[in-house]
């Protein structure tokens, strides 16, 4: 069979015909193809960049400031790797939400398909986001797919069910996927005859599904902020500093839809070069260290193993927290964790699973009983008494807190995060009264995880938490020290940090228990501090003796 001109082009891109085998080599036949498809296709450095990365790689990490192209280039891309062999490939182009991906990719993706030179041939189904190899086949196609909007099960569900012998992955808006659809997006690796992963994203977390995946292989400590490329542990990571854009180096606005040196400078005034904003979305870099002051920082979390496990060398016992929620999109969290004496010679806590408690809006049953009963349900599964629950008891909690008394136990300890500060001592070198350093009850509580963090007395902490505690700023310039409001972090970040506030309850409930955060191991039997502990923790003698 005789092959015209761009099937030959594409067949070349396809096999990767490398010029010490007659070829040009994948970038240089891909780029053929795109000037004959898209003749007035405006390409930059940045856009020849990340085309290059994807022609040479197989695993892909862009990160960068905005307005860089990037999910201008990966739609590109997609676009030439399906036509390549349609009836042999499935493209999955993932976004946050079902609007995200009609306001990002999606229209790349239908202006490519309409301004192709003789006609893009495949099939369009708008409505389904979906771009067809031929009418009707719904396995060999480009696929847009939300993975929040709610319903995460389904569309994972959904892209484990798409397989083709060629298979390219594009997840976009990577800093905000959840775990499960990221997973399962890398585990359609298996079964493909060739597989090609893209994450996209502006730089949040190193924590992150984005920021795990971007790690340098050899760690983060190998790579600085003049590191525009580096080695992963599956690939590679390209980023995309907006200082360098083609638009600020040629000191003049040549392309409109890159960041110009006007945003620049604005970025400068208004966000400030030293606020994660500015470091995320013009350096497009993970911000360093001291750039914000956040109750936990990405290097504490290193530095003190916080999300590794724990060894006890004597009995632990069970403890749970319990964060809340009735309503307003929060997560009603439970967090189970274990106390007891660590290997290095301290009271400490491992942190172990942790259940978002889904209500049934279709059940007659009250939404506070439907928590109640699951709460009990998972703390007598795991083996936690009622006195070892700890609870946030603001607002509605407490009438949850009244329902757990009145069909469980009334033992559970009611934790009021609005309230004022304890008097109980800071720590054992710090004998000041909380009440005088904090400026509240929730500040109180979540600095109290800090202790216990860089006294290596808290491990196992999931990522998500991770992520929250190394998000929530704090102000200590004034004469006591206070977190943000967690509305004001909701509007910040766009997430209400749960996870992190069922973590704290259980640091909280350890506390209560006598155990506090100590720099030296603990010595058993009564001292000072205990003594102290008592005038504030009436269960500490009950207790003691379990541990």
């Amino acid at each position: 069979m005789q092959l015209n001109e761009i099937e030959l082009e594409l067949y070349a891109f396809r096999i990767n015909h490398s010029p010490d085998r007659g070829g040009l080599g994948a970038y240089r036949h891909f780029k053929n193809v795109v000037n004959f498809l898209w003749p007035k296709m405006i390409w930059n450095v940045w856009l020849e960049k990340q085309i290059e990365s994807l022609c040479e790689n197989q695993w892909v990490c862009w990160a960068g400031c905005g307005a860089s192209g990037k999910t201008y280039a990966a739609s590109l891309y997609s676009m030439v790797y399906f036509l390549a062999a349609p009836l042999q490939t499935s493209v999955i182009l993932t976004s946050t939400t079902a609007k995200m991906i009609r306001k990002r990719a999606w229209p790349v993706i239908q202006d490519l398909y309409r301004t192709c030179k003789g006609g893009y041939p495949s099939h369009m189904v708008d409505s389904k986001t979906t771009l067809q190899a031929v009418r009707g086949d719904d396995k060999h196609a480009i696929f847009a797919i939300p993975v929040l909007d709610g319903a995460t099960s389904k569309a994972v569900a959904n892209i484990q069910g798409i397989r083709s012998p060629r298979t390219m992955v594009i997840v976009d808006e990577a800093t905000d996927t959840p775990e499960a659809a990221f997973e399962a997006c890398s585990n359609l690796q298996k079964g493909t005859r060739e597989f090609k992963f893209l994450a996209i994203g502006n730089p949040h977390s190193k924590f992150d599904q984005h920021g795990r995946f971007a790690m340098p292989k050899n760690g983060w400590s190998t790579v600085s902020i003049e590191d525009e490329e580096w080695e992963t542990e599956r690939g590679v990571c390209v980023r995309f500093d907006g200082l360098k854009s083609p638009n600020v180096l040629m000191g003049k606005t040549k392309f409109d839809f890159l960041i110009s040196n006007d945003q620049v400078r604005q970025a400068q005034k208004y966000d400030g070069e030293d606020s994660p904003k500015f470091w995320k979305y013009t350096r497009g870099m993970w911000s360093p260290e001291g750039v914000c002051k956040t109750v936990l920082s990405e290097n504490l979390v290193e530095k003190y193993r916080v999300m590794f496990p724990a060894v006890f060398i004597k009995k632990s016992h069970m403890m749970a927290g319990l964060d809340p929620a009735f309503n307003g999109g929060d997560r009603c969290v439970l967090q189970l964790g274990r106390y007891g004496d660590f290997e290095n010679g301290k009271m400490g806590i491992s942190l172990e699973r942790n259940e978002v408690i889904e209500i049934d809006a279709q059940s007659s049953e009250p939404v506070h009983f439907q928590i109640a009963n699951r709460v009990r349900s998972l703390c007598e599964e795991n083996k936690v008494q009622p006195k070892h629950l700890a609870v946030d008891a603001t607002g509605e909690g407490g009438g949850l807190c009244d329902i757990l008394a009145k069909t469980w136990n009334p033992a559970i300890q009611r934790v009021e995060f609005g309230g004022r500060a304890s008097d109980r001592p800071v720590s054992p070198e710090d004998h000041r009264k909380s009440s005088d350093v904090y400026a509240n009850k929730v500040t109180e509580l979540w600095f109290s995880v800090r202790q216990w963090v860089i006294n290596e007395q808290l491990r196992g902490m999931h990522h998500e938490a991770v992520i929250e505690f190394c998000s929530r700023m704090f102000d200590d310039e004034k004469r006591m020290t206070i977190v943000e409001r967690k509305v004001d972090m909701k509007a910040r970040t766009g997430k209400s940090p749960d996870f992190a506030d069922a973590i704290a309850l259980v640091v909280e409930m350890a506390r209560r228990l006598g155990g506090y955060a100590s720099a030296t191991p603990h010595k058993r039997g009564l001292n000072s501090w205990d003594q102290m502990v008592q005038e504030y923790d009436s269960i500490y003698h009950d207790t003691f003796a379990e541990v």
